[in-house]
């Protein structure tokens, strides 16, 4: 649906926003910390699993199963099709949710034949029976996948994070489970897509245990119409997404080696480490604030939200948090490969420092699609993106024969141009006051610049006094993060006093 740039209509007072951030903080906090928990324990699952999976599996059963998954989360991408953000947009009838079940189940019917031809091709005119298994065993995950992604949505929508956290530990627990337990019977890399198997079949139970609901088959060509339309959007934005990933680690490898290609990969996960946790629980809390404190403007819930007063808010909290992290985290990672990895990956250290400098600026990108989703500006996303995607993939493509660190700033400055289209998107078309936000900036600039004086120096001093990297890291993180956090709440202090004061309030 058309719509026209929404940031002057229905404004919340700022008072009255001020309340209702207020009143539902704790609920706010706890939905949080609950996801974040559930993305801590999803991290340390695959940590686990690529450990035990790499010490046990031949090299080229492990690069099998890397490139078949490959395909398959691009099929997966598919299936899911946008269905669970539709639940999350729409206030939708039992009626209307019947029709989202229908679809997501045709589309995950769809793509399960694609796979499983996929797999008849691999076993006879190709006559590769171990792949034609694997993507067998894979193309049994679409439908599950496809169907989960409604009731995920329904579960953001009715604000139940923390029963949705529990069912994604419990899915990542009893898929670490399977994968071990194949790895020991000898099942090799087949044990790995059984482990993905199983964890996505128990979010699609324990979701529908806790929602107590399943679709009924149902379907409307004019209802359809709108979904598809809208799933487009979201379709496109996943699949550019999922075309950037990717394209680093295929162009280094291509020009300057498998061991330039493992280092950049190294870093990538590093960061991505990082990024999963925030950017998870940030996506997923942006659209139950949004959907909460946004103003309807229209007759029903699936016309255009004014989500621009919270969504201000929630951009500075979340730069706020999200900036030292990285930060830090690019002055700790020499000594934080050095201790996880070995010294074998150091070279990989000067890439964490840059691809975490990128991070920063692809951050606030993580709210644009439930801004624009919610202000009936969606459809101005995917052409955005893709201008990314391309100056993101021209970039790695031109730079990567220069050597790894000139790809890596490419990616920045590909990152930097993100940043940009993302104020524009979301200033334009989601009503977020950015002048706002970076007028916040300028305390943590301070507080950053304090913070990183510290990790530096005692990194310095401790390196000559011979006391250990683990320690020094612990002390680095520790006290890094107490000067941050009390410098930007004394600058608050002091600002909120010096406004009180030139308002002429004791």
């Amino acid at each position: 649906m058309d719509s026209v740039p929404v940031h002057h209509k229905h404004v919340v007072p700022t008072s009255g926003l001020r309340h209702w951030l207020r009143s539902r903080m704790p609920s706010i906090v706890g939905d949080g910390a609950s996801t974040l928990v559930s993305k801590i324990v999803s991290q340390v699952v695959q940590l686990v699993i690529f450990l035990v999976a790499a010490r046990m599996l031949e090299s080229t059963e492990f690069g099998l199963y890397a490139f078949s998954s490959a395909i398959v989360v691009m099929l997966v991408v598919i299936a899911e099709g946008g269905w669970g953000e539709f639940v999350m947009k729409a206030e939708c009838t039992d009626r209307e949710l019947d029709q989202i079940g229908t679809i997501a189940f045709i589309a995950g019917v769809l793509v399960t034949i694609v796979g499983l031809l996929a797999a008849a091709i691999a076993w006879r005119p190709f006559s590769r029976p171990h792949e034609a298994l694997l993507l067998l065993l894979f193309s049994c995950w679409f439908l599950p996948s496809s169907l989960y992604a409604v009731y995920d949505g329904l579960l953001v929508a009715r604000g139940l994070l923390r029963k949705q956290a529990v069912i994604r530990m419990a899915s990542e627990v009893a898929g670490l489970c399977v994968t071990v337990l194949g790895l020991w019977l000898g099942w090799n890399v087949f044990s790995l897509a059984a482990g993905r198997l199983v964890s996505q079949l128990v979010c699609l139970v324990g979701s529908a245990a806790v929602l107590a609901w399943h679709p009924r088959p149902y379907l409307t060509w004019p209802f359809a119409r709108e979904i598809l339309e809208f799933s487009s959007h979201i379709l496109s934005n996943r699949l550019i997404l999922f075309l950037r990933s990717y394209s680093g680690t295929l162009a280094i490898g291509s020009f300057l080696g498998l061991a330039e290609a493992g280092y950049y990969r190294v870093a990538e996960r590093i960061v991505a480490a990082f990024s999963e946790l925030i950017g998870e629980p940030a996506r997923m809390l942006a659209w139950t604030l949004f959907r909460r404190a946004a103003q309807v403007i229209g007759s029903d819930g699936r016309q255009v939200r004014d989500a621009g007063p919270p969504a201000t808010v929630f951009m500075t909290v979340l730069m706020a948090i999200s900036t030292p992290i990285y930060l830090g985290l690019s002055l700790i990672s020499s000594d934080l490969i050095g201790i996880v990895l070995g010294e074998k990956w150091a070279p990989a250290a000067v890439l964490v420092t840059i691809l975490s400098m990128k991070q920063v600026l692809l951050m606030p990108g993580y709210v644009t699609e439930a801004l624009l989703s919610l202000s009936g500006n969606i459809r101005r996303m995917p052409p955005t993106l893709l201008l990314n995607a391309v100056v993101s993939v021209s970039l790695i493509l031109l730079l990567a024969p220069f050597g790894v660190v000139a790809a890596a700033c490419g990616q920045c400055l590909a990152a930097l141009i993100s940043f940009v289209t993302s104020m524009h998107l979301q200033r334009n078309y989601g009503g977020l006051r950015w002048e706002r936000v970076l007028r916040k900036s300028g305390y943590l600039a301070i507080a950053i610049a304090l913070m990183a004086s510290a990790v530096y120096g005692l990194g310095y001093f401790a390196g000559s006094l011979s006391i250990q990297r683990v320690l020094i890291l612990v002390l680095q993180v520790v006290s890094g993060g107490a000067i941050y956090v009390c410098t930007l709440l004394a600058l608050e202090k002091v600002s909120a006093s010096a406004a009180s004061i030139l308002s002429g309030r004791p």
